[in-house]
């Protein structure tokens, strides 16, 4: 059987610049083609592959997973497969990364004509559909509850059966059902391992829910305003339905809701792809043609549309990790203010604002002058997360049989270290946490 080279390029003891390659004999496939949100000069983007790609798979559209991709097409002309709502929504962010990078005074990767070219290159695949391409390499994606149009990716080389999760989750919420765990017999797995760590253990949504709607009451009651940050695709949506279920049951206080920033491109993607939903909101959809993210709950701000946050209010806007994008404005106005509260709702990768704020400072520096911003507000994170917890990354490897070997990804060093030796220990199963620039035979 010829050996088949497993090489990792990026996001390997880290969270950012998925890249991971897999070669056989002349024939090399990339799975994602991620940057890192961290901004740590030199590790931005992708190490290259060692041969021209013939072919590159996206798991789902968030930047650490395909926000290289627009500079691996141009660069090679290979073709992209992925689920149509990753290609659209990955489109978007593309375009909102070069207005980020024209922010940080940073020479971005690619131009906007690159991003809209890789349309061409783009081939859509659905669920549980299994294709062949060059070298005789057969490939299904598997949903993975991540995001809308979110999928594992199932590659069969040689009768070697090779699964990458790509971000996984093992419980539904109310846009995604759960990872798809019939997987049947896989021999490689490469699996993330955001929150693989002992102590990760997620509440329920309920519980979850509940916190967040009980701190911005309290917020909004002592006359302050209430600042979400939200990745535009996921968490947003997340966190929209979230506020609309409450403010309809009246358990949260009525108030302004204004949805800043792409949310709103992205919820008519999510419009588009309604049966990519879960089943509830594919039925409101389908049969009232309305969508719960278009309710009459939420202010769209836009040019033409004059904002009032100095009366309490609630505030849904991009960046989910303060990274750039109108929260940066919002940041400015609230921050000094005691009252007021921001909820960092996702996770927040380390070197971000975001994660600054979440470890305790409480100063920031914003771009392009590097203004420093005095933090007064209260600042509470909420796990409104779309990743496996420990246990739910155990319950899904354990729905896989004969598995040989695996390898712990997308993670920070220590977990990526501590859930990989967990795996051999509980699972008899060989299990690596390998380095960027590393490459396994299997």
């Amino acid at each position: 059987m010829t050996r088949i080279e497993l090489s990792f390029l990026g996001g390997s003891r880290e969270v950012g610049r998925s890249c991971i390659s897999i070669k056989k004999k002349d024939k090399l496939i990339l799975l994602d083609a991620g940057i890192s949100l961290g901004r740590v000069k030199g590790e931005e983007y992708p190490l290259e592959p060692s041969n021209p790609p013939n072919a590159v798979f996206v798991t789902h559209a968030h930047l650490d997973h395909s926000g290289y991709l627009p500079a691996i097409i141009s660069k090679y002309g290979c073709p992209e497969f992925s689920t149509s709502p990753t290609q659209d929504l990955a489109e978007l962010l593309h375009t909102d990364f070069l207005k980020l990078q024209k922010d940080w005074n940073i020479e971005p990767p690619y131009t906007s004509e690159e991003v809209m070219a890789v349309r061409s290159h783009a081939e859509d695949i659905n669920y549980m559909v299994e294709i062949t391409i060059r070298g005789g390499i057969k490939a299904m994606l598997l949903p993975s509850g991540h995001i809308l149009g979110a999928a594992m990716i199932r590659l069969e080389v040689d009768n070697h059966i090779i699964l990458y999760t790509g971000d996984l989750s093992t419980r539904n919420t109310r846009t995604q059902d759960m990872a798809e765990t019939s997987v049947g017999k896989v021999d490689t797995l490469i699996i993330e391992s955001t929150y693989a760590a002992q102590n990760d253990r997620h509440p329920s949504f309920q519980k979850v829910e509940r916190s967040l709607i009980d701190s911005i009451n309290k917020a909004l009651d002592r006359g302050g305003r209430v600042l979400v940050p939200v990745f535009a695709v996921g968490r947003a949506q997340e966190v929209m339905l979230s506020l609309e279920a409450y403010i309809r049951s009246g358990a949260l206080k009525q108030v302004p809701i204004y949805i800043d920033g792409m949310i709103k491109k992205v919820n008519e993607v999510y419009r588009l792809y309604w049966s990519y939903l879960r089943p509830t909101i594919r039925r409101q959809i389908r049969y009232t043609r309305q969508s719960p993210l278009e309710s009459d709950i939420f202010v769209e701000v836009n040019q033409k549309r004059s904002v009032n946050i100095d009366e309490p209010c609630i505030i849904v806007s991009t960046s989910g990790m303060l990274e750039g994008g109108p929260v940066i404005g919002y940041i400015k106005k609230i921050a000094g203010d005691p009252k007021s509260l921001i909820c960092l709702t996702g996770y927040q990768v380390p070197g971000t604002r975001g994660r600054r704020l979440q470890d305790g400072e409480r100063e920031i520096k914003i771009a392009p002058k590097e203004e420093s911003i005095k933090v007064n507000s209260e600042v509470k994170s909420f796990e409104f997360s779309a990743h496996a917890d420990q246990s739910g990354l155990f319950r899904f490897i354990s729905k896989i049989k004969e598995l040989e070997r695996v390898y712990c990804v997308h993670g920070e060093e220590w977990k990526t270290v501590e859930f990989a030796e967990r795996i051999e220990k509980l699972k008899k199963v060989d299990s690596y946490s390998p380095i960027n620039g590393e490459t396994y035979l299997i």
